[in-house]
């Protein structure tokens, strides 16, 4: 099996392609670029690791933007996401020279209303709106402590507040939509499965078809022509008559051509062939099912008369199948493990042989 897991399609990150490679790509870019634009504008701060700090919150918020799982955004990362807006202000902006700041050294403040709005997206407007605020708090307490007045400070943030207030109203108008989208989609997935399993049944209707009119037909063309049977057709028709009743009662071991085959001569030699399917192995690998087709061939091959039985065990049992041959006082039984062992024991009268599993 494939170790990539399955994608959630109810997760709204699948349904805006958060979780395709591009999204990766654009994200990466948008941390860059904000990045360079912090490293950029360093002329004059008073200390640079808080501003590096700045990018590095803002970098771990983008990421969690678009690889936590959940709709909506798990609470404890909405707490921080919202706390982020205020944060970062209070590191960079603290930090540049007043009077000589310029509205690319207030970096960070467009680089968080990206994350804002993505937030807003992803279920949680009201706090993405609440983080905008405080925001906007924040840079108006900043410029005032540096006597530049509460509005230059929210002139500066607040011009910001448009793009979330956008995403809001996406989340409250577009969101809902979102489970209508989802239902769809399982609707179409479940749908392309029962065609899927419908041309499957069709394959194998046609197939089988295909085998009784090859194996039937020559004998029902006969018949219809009122020609008399010798004991060569009657043997025939004997054969034929059990060949398909093991098509029916053992899919998994009559399918096979050479199974078919070895079974219709031991059968020729006099030996009595049962074939049971308990179906345990209509599903089950192509190895073991191949390993089970050469052991039954084998063991086809050695008897002489008798009987021999070859049962697919049910779901579930510690024996995925057996093959059981008796002939007059020998008997022997070939076990056939999940793990693909075989394990044979022959009795021959009172002795008994136990052949090392292989």
């Amino acid at each position: 099996m494939s170790g990539i897991p399955p994608r959630d399609v109810r997760d709204v990150r699948v349904l805006l392609g958060m979780d395709r490679p591009a999204a990766k790509v654009l994200t990466a870019l948008f941390c860059l670029s904000f990045t360079v634009a912090a490293l950029a504008n360093l002329d004059g701060v008073q200390h640079v690791w808080p501003i590096v700090l700045a990018a590095v919150l803002v970098t771990a918020a983008a990421v969690v933007i678009i690889a936590v799982p959940g709709d909506p955004l798990p609470m404890a990362y909405t707490l921080a996401l919202a706390a982020l807006g205020p944060v970062a202000c209070a590191l960079v902006l603290w930090q540049l020279p007043v009077p000589g700041w310029t509205l690319d050294s207030a970096w960070q403040i467009r680089a968080v209303t990206a994350v804002l709005v993505y937030m807003s997206v992803r279920g949680r407007a009201p706090y993405a709106f609440a983080g905008a605020a405080l925001m906007v708090l924040t840079s108006g307490a900043w410029s005032d402590a540096t006597g530049q007045g509460w509005g230059t400070g929210i002139r500066l943030a607040s011009i910001n507040l448009a793009p979330v207030l956008m995403s809001v109203f996406f989340a409250f108008s577009i969101r809902p939509v979102g489970p209508a989208v989802f239902r769809l989609r399982e609707q179409e997935s479940e749908r392309a499965a029962d065609e899927a399993m419908t041309q499957a049944v069709l394959r194998e209707r046609d197939s089988q078809l295909t085998r009784l009119d090859l194996l039937a037909r020559p004998l029902l063309e006969r018949s219809a022509t009122g020609d008399e049977f010798g004991d060569r057709c009657r043997e025939e028709c004997g054969l034929l008559e059990e060949r398909l009743r093991d098509t029916l009662r053992a899919p998994v071991l009559a399918s096979d051509e050479g199974v078919s085959r070895a079974v219709e001569s031991a059968r020729k030699r006099g030996a009595r062939v049962i074939l049971l399917d308990d179906g345990g192995l209509r599903d089950g690998p192509e190895a073991l099912v191949s390993q089970l087709h050469s052991a039954l061939i084998d063991a086809l091959h050695e008897i002489e008369g008798g009987t021999l039985t070859a049962r697919v065990l049910p779901a579930g049992r510690a024996t995925a199948a057996t093959i059981l041959s008796e002939n007059g006082a020998r008997v022997g039984r070939v076990e056939l493990g999940h793990d693909g062992r075989v394990h044979t024991e022959v009795r021959h009268g009172g002795m008994r042989e136990i052949v090392p599993q292989r």
